[in-house]
Protein backbone atom coordinates (compact mmCIF):
# COMPACT_ATOMS: atom_id res chain seq x y z
CA UNK A 1 0.00 0.00 0.00
CA UNK A 2 1.36 3.10 -0.90
CA UNK A 3 2.30 5.87 1.68
CA UNK A 4 0.28 9.17 1.42
CA UNK A 5 3.06 11.29 3.00
CA UNK A 6 5.03 11.29 -0.53
CA UNK A 7 2.21 12.23 -2.61
CA UNK A 8 1.43 15.26 0.04
CA UNK A 9 4.97 16.14 -0.03
CA UNK A 10 4.58 15.97 -4.34
CA UNK A 11 1.30 17.89 -4.54
CA UNK A 12 2.89 20.93 -2.07
CA UNK A 13 5.62 21.46 -4.12
CA UNK A 14 3.19 21.80 -7.12
CA UNK A 15 1.34 24.23 -5.59
CA UNK A 16 4.76 26.13 -4.66
CA UNK A 17 5.66 25.72 -8.11
CA UNK A 18 2.50 27.58 -9.37
CA UNK A 19 2.44 30.34 -6.88
CA UNK A 20 6.27 31.23 -7.81
CA UNK A 21 5.23 31.11 -11.30
CA UNK A 22 2.10 33.47 -10.53
CA UNK A 23 4.15 36.43 -8.53
CA UNK A 24 6.26 36.73 -11.93
CA UNK A 25 3.70 37.03 -14.47
CA UNK A 26 2.22 40.09 -15.89
CA UNK A 27 0.53 41.25 -12.13
CA UNK A 28 4.27 42.63 -10.89
CA UNK A 29 5.58 46.73 -11.52
CA UNK A 30 6.39 47.96 -14.66
CA UNK A 31 10.59 48.16 -15.28
CA UNK A 32 11.61 51.56 -13.80
CA UNK A 33 12.68 52.67 -16.93
CA UNK A 34 9.33 52.01 -18.88
CA UNK A 35 7.91 55.24 -20.61
CA UNK A 36 4.49 56.11 -20.57
CA UNK A 37 1.44 54.29 -22.01
CA UNK A 38 0.64 55.27 -26.11
CA UNK A 39 -2.71 56.90 -23.98
CA UNK A 40 -0.86 58.70 -21.67
CA UNK A 41 -0.43 62.61 -21.82
CA UNK A 42 3.16 63.79 -21.81
CA UNK A 43 4.49 65.74 -18.75
CA UNK A 44 6.13 68.36 -21.41
CA UNK A 45 4.20 71.55 -21.74
CA UNK A 46 4.81 73.35 -25.06
CA UNK A 47 4.39 77.23 -25.30
CA UNK A 48 1.81 77.89 -27.74
CA UNK A 49 3.01 81.40 -30.49
CA UNK A 50 2.65 84.65 -30.18
CA UNK A 51 -1.04 85.94 -30.84
CA UNK A 52 -1.11 87.32 -34.16
CA UNK A 53 -2.92 90.26 -32.33
CA UNK A 54 -0.14 91.33 -30.36
CA UNK A 55 0.26 95.37 -30.68
CA UNK A 56 3.54 96.26 -32.74
CA UNK A 57 4.45 98.91 -29.75
CA UNK A 58 3.60 99.79 -26.26
CA UNK A 59 1.46 102.61 -25.08
CA UNK A 60 1.09 104.97 -23.00
CA UNK A 61 -0.23 105.15 -19.83
CA UNK A 62 -3.85 105.28 -19.63
CA UNK A 63 -3.73 104.90 -23.49
CA UNK A 64 -4.16 102.01 -26.32
CA UNK A 65 -2.97 100.93 -29.74
CA UNK A 66 -4.91 100.63 -32.43
CA UNK A 67 -3.26 98.39 -35.47
CA UNK A 68 -5.02 97.86 -38.87
CA UNK A 69 -5.76 94.00 -39.96
CA UNK A 70 -2.69 93.55 -41.94
CA UNK A 71 -0.26 95.28 -39.92
CA UNK A 72 0.63 98.09 -41.81
CA UNK A 73 -0.28 101.03 -39.49
CA UNK A 74 -0.84 101.52 -35.76
CA UNK A 75 -1.66 104.46 -33.94
CA UNK A 76 -2.28 105.22 -29.98
CA UNK A 77 -5.53 106.52 -28.68
CA UNK A 78 -6.92 107.26 -25.04
CA UNK A 79 -8.69 103.75 -23.54
CA UNK A 80 -11.78 105.24 -23.44
CA UNK A 81 -12.07 106.02 -27.12
CA UNK A 82 -13.20 103.95 -29.87
CA UNK A 83 -12.30 102.66 -33.24
CA UNK A 84 -14.58 102.03 -35.85
CA UNK A 85 -15.00 100.83 -39.49
CA UNK A 86 -16.99 103.13 -41.50
CA UNK A 87 -18.22 103.53 -45.41
CA UNK A 88 -15.60 106.28 -47.33
CA UNK A 89 -17.46 109.02 -48.51
CA UNK A 90 -17.55 109.83 -52.44
CA UNK A 91 -14.10 109.15 -53.99
CA UNK A 92 -11.98 106.52 -55.77
CA UNK A 93 -10.43 103.55 -53.54
CA UNK A 94 -8.52 100.47 -53.44
CA UNK A 95 -10.09 97.29 -53.24
CA UNK A 96 -8.22 96.29 -49.92
CA UNK A 97 -8.55 99.93 -48.04
CA UNK A 98 -9.06 100.18 -44.84
CA UNK A 99 -11.44 103.51 -43.56
CA UNK A 100 -11.75 104.05 -40.38
CA UNK A 101 -13.57 106.39 -37.86
CA UNK A 102 -11.72 108.11 -34.59
CA UNK A 103 -14.67 108.36 -31.51
CA UNK A 104 -14.33 110.45 -28.54
CA UNK A 105 -16.49 108.81 -25.49
CA UNK A 106 -19.11 110.96 -26.17
CA UNK A 107 -19.66 109.54 -30.02
CA UNK A 108 -17.78 112.62 -31.73
CA UNK A 109 -15.61 111.66 -34.77
CA UNK A 110 -11.79 113.12 -33.69
CA UNK A 111 -10.47 111.98 -37.08
CA UNK A 112 -11.30 109.55 -39.82
CA UNK A 113 -8.51 107.28 -41.76
CA UNK A 114 -8.57 105.77 -44.94
CA UNK A 115 -5.74 103.98 -47.19
CA UNK A 116 -6.02 103.36 -50.67
CA UNK A 117 -6.33 106.76 -51.58
CA UNK A 118 -6.63 106.72 -55.61
CA UNK A 119 -9.27 109.64 -56.26
CA UNK A 120 -7.18 112.34 -58.43
CA UNK A 121 -6.94 116.06 -57.17
CA UNK A 122 -9.85 117.96 -58.83
CA UNK A 123 -8.28 120.66 -60.74
CA UNK A 124 -8.73 124.39 -59.42
CA UNK A 125 -11.99 125.67 -60.28
CA UNK A 126 -11.96 129.06 -62.56
CA UNK A 127 -11.70 131.39 -59.27
CA UNK A 128 -8.13 132.71 -58.30
CA UNK A 129 -6.63 130.48 -55.57
CA UNK A 130 -6.89 132.01 -52.47
CA UNK A 131 -4.58 132.73 -48.82
CA UNK A 132 -4.26 129.99 -46.81
CA UNK A 133 -2.39 129.96 -43.71
CA UNK A 134 -0.58 127.15 -41.36
CA UNK A 135 -1.13 127.37 -37.89
CA UNK A 136 0.54 124.14 -36.85
CA UNK A 137 3.08 121.42 -37.82
CA UNK A 138 5.25 118.90 -36.78
CA UNK A 139 6.87 116.25 -37.61
CA UNK A 140 5.58 112.58 -38.10
CA UNK A 141 7.60 109.32 -37.18
CA UNK A 142 6.94 107.58 -40.90
CA UNK A 143 9.07 107.82 -43.45
CA UNK A 144 8.75 109.45 -47.06
CA UNK A 145 7.79 107.49 -50.09
CA UNK A 146 10.72 106.73 -51.85
CA UNK A 147 10.48 107.98 -55.69
CA UNK A 148 7.34 110.66 -54.57
CA UNK A 149 7.78 113.42 -57.01
CA UNK A 150 7.83 117.24 -54.95
CA UNK A 151 7.20 115.45 -51.66
CA UNK A 152 8.12 116.92 -48.45
CA UNK A 153 8.89 114.90 -45.06
CA UNK A 154 5.10 113.83 -43.94
CA UNK A 155 4.21 115.78 -41.26
CA UNK A 156 0.57 116.70 -39.38
CA UNK A 157 -0.66 120.07 -40.69
CA UNK A 158 -3.62 122.35 -39.15
CA UNK A 159 -4.30 124.49 -41.88
CA UNK A 160 -7.13 126.98 -42.66
CA UNK A 161 -8.17 128.48 -46.38
CA UNK A 162 -9.74 131.59 -47.26
CA UNK A 163 -13.27 131.66 -48.69
CA UNK A 164 -16.34 133.57 -46.99
CA UNK A 165 -15.10 132.87 -43.51
CA UNK A 166 -11.61 130.92 -43.36
CA UNK A 167 -12.48 126.92 -43.43
CA UNK A 168 -9.90 124.76 -41.91
CA UNK A 169 -8.57 121.06 -41.60
CA UNK A 170 -5.86 119.08 -39.67
CA UNK A 171 -4.33 115.62 -41.12
CA UNK A 172 -1.13 114.42 -42.35
CA UNK A 173 0.43 116.02 -45.54
CA UNK A 174 2.94 114.93 -47.69
CA UNK A 175 2.74 118.04 -49.78
CA UNK A 176 2.73 122.26 -49.54
CA UNK A 177 -0.30 124.09 -50.11
CA UNK A 178 0.40 125.99 -52.75
CA UNK A 179 3.22 128.65 -53.98
CA UNK A 180 3.28 132.25 -52.49
CA UNK A 181 0.39 131.39 -48.98
CA UNK A 182 -2.19 131.24 -52.02
CA UNK A 183 -3.72 127.69 -53.25
CA UNK A 184 -7.28 126.65 -54.26
CA UNK A 185 -7.10 123.04 -52.48
CA UNK A 186 -4.65 121.94 -49.47
CA UNK A 187 -4.52 118.44 -49.59
CA UNK A 188 -4.36 116.05 -46.49
CA UNK A 189 -2.68 113.04 -47.29
CA UNK A 190 0.85 110.79 -47.38
CA UNK A 191 2.30 108.28 -49.84
CA UNK A 192 2.88 105.36 -47.45
CA UNK A 193 6.13 103.23 -48.00
CA UNK A 194 4.02 100.08 -48.61
CA UNK A 195 1.06 98.37 -49.45
CA UNK A 196 -1.23 101.05 -48.03
CA UNK A 197 -1.33 103.54 -50.53
CA UNK A 198 -1.94 107.26 -50.39
CA UNK A 199 -3.65 107.53 -46.94
CA UNK A 200 -5.08 110.31 -45.18
CA UNK A 201 -5.64 110.23 -41.45
CA UNK A 202 -7.65 113.83 -40.09
CA UNK A 203 -10.58 115.34 -40.51
CA UNK A 204 -10.54 116.09 -44.53
CA UNK A 205 -9.03 114.50 -47.17
CA UNK A 206 -8.82 117.92 -49.36
CA UNK A 207 -9.74 121.34 -48.04
CA UNK A 208 -11.33 123.86 -50.07
CA UNK A 209 -13.15 127.05 -49.54
CA UNK A 210 -17.37 126.40 -50.44
CA UNK A 211 -19.84 129.02 -51.04
CA UNK A 212 -22.02 129.33 -48.34
CA UNK A 213 -24.99 127.40 -49.78
CA UNK A 214 -22.24 124.72 -49.65
CA UNK A 215 -21.81 124.01 -46.07
CA UNK A 216 -23.03 122.22 -43.93
CA UNK A 217 -22.66 121.28 -40.17
CA UNK A 218 -19.29 118.94 -40.89
CA UNK A 219 -17.35 122.40 -42.12
CA UNK A 220 -15.57 124.14 -39.06
CA UNK A 221 -15.04 127.53 -40.01
CA UNK A 222 -14.12 130.53 -38.02
CA UNK A 223 -14.14 134.59 -38.83
CA UNK A 224 -10.90 134.98 -37.88
CA UNK A 225 -7.60 133.75 -38.02
CA UNK A 226 -7.54 134.24 -34.31
CA UNK A 227 -10.15 132.06 -33.52
CA UNK A 228 -8.87 129.38 -35.40
CA UNK A 229 -5.42 129.74 -33.88
CA UNK A 230 -7.34 129.78 -30.33
CA UNK A 231 -8.89 126.32 -31.56
CA UNK A 232 -5.62 124.36 -32.54
CA UNK A 233 -4.22 125.66 -29.52
CA UNK A 234 -7.08 125.02 -27.20
CA UNK A 235 -6.75 121.45 -24.30
CA UNK A 236 -9.98 119.69 -26.40
CA UNK A 237 -7.61 119.42 -29.61
CA UNK A 238 -4.35 118.49 -28.17
CA UNK A 239 -5.86 115.08 -27.63
CA UNK A 240 -6.81 114.62 -31.49
CA UNK A 241 -3.50 115.99 -32.11
CA UNK A 242 -1.27 113.29 -30.61
CA UNK A 243 -3.51 110.65 -31.79
CA UNK A 244 -2.87 111.63 -35.53
CA UNK A 245 0.60 112.34 -34.38
CA UNK A 246 1.38 108.65 -33.21
CA UNK A 247 0.74 107.11 -36.74
CA UNK A 248 3.06 104.71 -37.39
CA UNK A 249 3.65 102.86 -40.90
CA UNK A 250 5.07 99.04 -41.04
CA UNK A 251 8.43 99.05 -43.49
CA UNK A 252 7.80 97.71 -46.52
CA UNK A 253 8.46 93.55 -46.27
CA UNK A 254 11.84 92.69 -48.12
Amino acid sequence: MTSAKPLRCRALAVLAAALLLAGCSGGGEAPPDAGPSAGAPSAVATSSAPEATTPPREAREGWKVFTDPHRLLSFELPADWVVQPIEPGPGVYAADAVHYAVRTPAGTTAAELHSGIQTEEPPCPATDPTPYYVLGSEPLNIPAAPGAVDAIEPRLVMRIIQGFRFFSSYGITDSVGGADGVACALTNTVLADNALGRVSFGDLEVLVPKAPANTGPQNVTFGTIGEAQAYFDSPQFAVTRQVIASLQFAPQAG
